[in-house]
């Protein structure tokens, strides 16, 4: 399948926001089906809550896109133009194959 620029896609990002920099921990395209994600939503709240992190829901045709957009706005509202991703975040999660389903089934 070509994925064109143009094609912009809903993906769930999970991390934590620090004084310097953002902490990815994990970033997957959100499931397309609504209450499907709801639920993936909802558990991973509760997972990101307990390590003091949090879910967010960015839009890009790619992970790396969205991220970066991302953090583009994290610098705009903190005035700090050097905020970026943290040395110790997942950017695995960044390469163009690494956009797997957000599927939590057991």
């Amino acid at each position: 399948m070509d994925t064109s620029q143009d094609q912009i896609v809903e993906f769930i990002m999970v991390g934590q926001r620090q004084a310097t920099g953002y902490k990815l921990w994990d970033i997957a395209p959100a499931p397309t089906d609504l209450s499907r994600r709801r639920v993936v939503v909802e558990e991973l709240d509760v997972e990101a809550a307990d390590a003091l992190g949090e879910v967010d829901i960015i839009k890009g045709a790619t992970p790396r896109e969205a991220v970066d957009a991302f953090l583009a706005d994290l610098r705009w509202m903190s005035g700090n133009q050097d905020y970026a991703l943290t040395a110790d975040s997942n950017t695995s999660c960044l390469e163009e194959d690494g956009g797997r389903p957000a599927d939590r089934s057991a």
